[in-house]
């Protein structure tokens, strides 16, 4: 019983594209295991296949983003893709998914006047806070062992929670 005897049709396609990487050259054991579970010419065209289904999706992702970003609507952009190895099924789904995925991106990274706004009124908090903070030190010390450095931490950390 070999180490491979265990692992699923897609363990053995990730070591043998490991092993390709890594080392050049498949081991023995793995090149038996595979010749146990079938031909390895058809093990090779199932990882070539895989390959070039990786590759259609990719270029159909970067078109997507490409029609995004150019303002065409979802279904525009699947009259415009076209692929003979994906089925239209799984185009829709792959439209809709990326078309969200780019669109929370975009509205994440956007800065409005609310942003600025939220920004500014965490900064006044966070100083408002800080201070009160120092006051009560120095109040409940009696002394202005507050500026050290021991105690100038809290404070940024405090800031950093408020804003």
């Amino acid at each position: 019983m070999s180490f491979y005897s265990k692992f699923s049709e897609k363990d053995l396609i990730e070591s043998y594209n490991n092993q390709i990487d890594y080392q050049g050259k498949p081991s023995e054991e793995l090149l038996q295991e595979i010749s146990q579970r079938g031909s390895i010419d058809d093990f090779i065209n199932k990882i070539e296949n895989q390959k070039l289904v990786l590759n259609e999706r990719n270029r159909i992702i970067r078109e997507i983003h490409q029609h995004y970003f150019n303002k065409f609507s979802k279904q525009e952009c699947l009259l415009l893709l076209s692929s003979d190895i994906i089925p239209h099924k799984e185009m829709e789904t792959l439209v809709d998914v990326k078309y969200k995925d780019i669109h929370y991106r975009t509205e994440n990274l956007k800065i409005d006047s609310n942003t600025i706004i939220s920004s500014f009124a965490g900064a006044i908090v966070a100083s408002i806070v800080s201070t009160i903070v120092i006051l009560f030190l120095l109040i409940a010390i009696n002394s202005l062992i507050v500026f050290n450095f021991f105690l100038l931490v809290p404070m940024y950390i405090i800031n950093c929670f408020v804003i």
